[in-house]
Formats: C-alpha cells, sequence, structure tokens
C-alpha cells in the first residue's frame, strides 16, 4: 500500500515542475516584470519575488522526488495554497508598478489579452500558473487523505 501511494505522489513532483516551467516562462518573457514597466533597469523587485516562488517550486519537487511520502505531498499542498494566495496577493501592490488601481493591475495579471501600453509578455501565463497552483495543492490534498 505505502509503495503504491509513493508512486502516485510523484505526481506532486510532476505537477511541481509545471509550476516551476511556468514561472520559469513568465520570468524570461515578461518584459513588464523585469523592468517595471520600462522604468528600471533589469530586474525589478517583483521579479525576484517570482523567481523565489520557482525556486520554492523547485525545491519542492525535488524533496517529492527524493523522499515521496504523504507528510510532503500534505507539506506541498499547503505551500502551493500558499503560493497561489501569494499571487493574488500581489494585486495589492498595483501602486508600486504604477498602476492606478488594483483592478487595472489585476487585469493586466489576469487577462488573456494584452494590457494596453504594456511591454512585451505573454498574457494568460500568470492565470495559468494561478490555476496550476491550485491543481498542485488540490491533487497533494487529495492524497494526504489517501
Amino acid at each position: 500500500m505505502a509503495t503504491s501511494v509513493n508512486k502516485v505522489v510523484y505526481a506532486v513532483g510532476i505537477l511541481l515542475l509545471v509550476d516551476f516551467a511556468i514561472t520559469i516562462t513568465i520570468l524570461f518573457t515578461d518584459k513588464n516584470l523585469q523592468t517595471d514597466f520600462g522604468s528600471v533597469k533589469p530586474y525589478f523587485i517583483h521579479w525576484y519575488g517570482l523567481l523565489i516562488t520557482g525556486i520554492v517550486d523547485i525545491i519542492g519537487a525535488g524533496i517529492i522526488f527524493a523522499r515521496p511520502t504523504g507528510r510532503n505531498s500534505t507539506i506541498a499542498a499547503v505551500g502551493t495554497a500558499l503560493l497561489a494566495v501569494f499571487l493574488i496577493a500581489d494585486i495589492a501592490t498595483y501602486s508600486m508598478v504604477g498602476f492606478s488601481s488594483a483592478s487595472s493591475f489585476a487585469t493586466y495579471l489576469f487577462g488573456f489579452s494584452k494590457f494596453k501600453g504594456s511591454l512585451s509578455y505573454i498574457p494568460g501565463l500568470y492565470d495559468i500558473l494561478f490555476a496550476f497552483y491550485i491543481i498542485t495543492s488540490g491533487v497533494a490534498f487529495a492524497l494526504h487523505k489517501k
């Protein structure tokens, strides 16, 4: 029984790798994130914040692959849920990046079309990352219940 649960826990590790890949894609493609919409030289503090989430993802995946236990799955569930909350909480920093309102910044972050006046980026990646954090957390919590 424990062996089959351990094998299933690897799914959480794979999801964490997907989370990491999405984060890295955002970091390398979002020129707004890198330069605070062109007002500073690379790299802007928000870029480093997202880099930290990516580091957490890859370390979490490594831990899951090294020790695929229910306990580590539970830690991954809580961690990815907190990372999802972090992505939502980022909206509160709208004034740091020059937006006049939280709703405008939320539209930029979670919109599937390019925000008017922004530099090069791939719209929708933030949404996808948020969704994958929720999926990763849900799968990890479901494994905890087994």
